[in-house]
């Protein structure tokens, strides 16, 4: 059974990512804490794509001014800020990274943001160095510290421009995206209007994607590699966004068993690669959390796994628990006959029978999806 189309979803989503290439977006409330987590998730998946040490140390310093701009905009803003959360996210397409940050801004804030984005886009590179300077011997260009040095030192180490754009939200607020591109390696630039008009496209489906997590009200999204290093970062994620209470320790117990569930059952489809693609994501529906995995899988492994479901969800909670301390406690059964135990342990940990789908793909291959639910308790 599909529930709130999250299935679709998450094929859909995975299918907005070209092999190699790898999009993560947070979204919520940003704290000291969480912005550091997100780096390093971020920062591990760089390190690994981009050779050269003075391309991941331009890509790390644009996420920290992206990450800080989005923090010194919320400490403005006191409006609905669930309804209209902060978002980080970071996309990898071929040669390129985009750094995208979005966050509510007050109106009266909006004609001062364009006109230095303006101005900084009409700099060329030496140009833009002797305003960084003049910028840092006068400090006029921000009435508030190091905004503007961060926009024109976001735009330097990109060596591209900036893009932006306002959406109203009301007569007070309104919501700004920053969109910056980074190239990986030497290559023919564009003329400047195909760049222009480039970014501008990359920064429209930001937007729709952005769109579709408030819809569904996904609130982490990971589609790339998965290994043990992007399994820890993320974790650390969710527990630095919750206070600590038992449902904070079930979701990361669940969070832990669906990744790790990527990472066993998944097609390694690069082995240059270190981890296996997939995609996971966690969304918060009333009192429940859902949590949504896919990955590629073959046709042998596709039929074990459907069985061992099938076999989890026909149990009842007292069968279930009965038999997975049987299985856990006889020592004498080798890994082989242990099968089943961490879709048990899943099962037992959410509460709720697991639901999944095997998406049909290409050369008897599948895309396999699993999700379950962690219901909010508050005691």
């Amino acid at each position: 059974m599909f529930e709130n189309n999250l299935f679709d979803k998450a094929f859909n989503l995975f299918s907005r990512v070209e092999k190699q290439d790898f999009e993560y977006v947070y979204r919520g409330y940003f704290t000291h804490n969480i912005t550091k987590k997100i780096l390093v998730l971020a920062d591990t998946n760089i390190q690994k794509a981009v050779a050269r040490s003075t391309i991941q140390k331009r890509i790390y310093y644009i996420m920290v001014e992206g990450l800080q701009n989005i923090t010194r905009h919320q400490d403005e803003v006191d409006y609905e800020t669930d309804k209209y959360p902060g978002i980080f996210a970071i996309q990898k397409r071929k040669k390129k990274y985009f750094v995208t940050t979005g966050n509510l801004v007050l109106n009266d804030k909006k004609a001062s943001l364009k006109e230095k984005i303006a101005k900084i886009n009409s700099l060329e590179k030496d140009e833009l160095k002797k305003f960084h300077q003049e910028v840092l011997r006068t400090g006029v260009m921000s009435d508030k510290g190091g905004a503007g040095l961060g926009l024109i030192e976001m735009a330097r180490k990109s060596g591209n421009k900036l893009v932006s754009s306002f959406e109203l939200v009301n007569d007070e607020y309104s919501y700004f995206y920053l969109q910056t591109q980074i190239p990986t390696l030497n290559e023919d630039q564009e003329d400047e209007d195909d760049q222009d008009a480039s970014m501008r496209r990359y920064l429209i489906s930001i937007k729709k994607l952005h769109l579709s997590l408030n819809i569904e009200n996904i609130l982490l999204y990971f589609n790339g590699f998965f290994n043990q290093e992007n399994l820890l970062s993320l974790l650390a994620i969710i527990k630095g966004r919750m206070n600590m209470s038992i449902t904070t320790i079930r979701l990361s117990n669940v969070m832990v068993e669906m990744i790790q569930n990527i990472i066993k059952h998944g097609e390694q489809v690069d082995e240059n690669m270190e981890g296996v693609p997939g995609i996971f994501f966690l969304s918060q529906q009333e009192e429940n959390f859902m949590l949504t995995s896919g990955n590629f899988i073959k046709q042998g492994p596709k039929e074990v796994i459907e069985k061992r479901l099938q076999f989890v969800n026909g149990m009842t909670n007292e069968e279930l628990s009965e038999y997975y301390d049987q299985i856990l406690l006889d020592f004498e059964l080798g890994d082989s006959k242990r099968t089943g135990l961490g879709f048990s342990d899943l099962r037992i940990k959410s509460g709720r029978p697991l639901v999944y789908h095997f998406h049909p793909v290409e050369d008897n291959n599948y895309f396999y999806i699993l999700q379950t639910e962690v219901t909010n308790k508050k005691k």
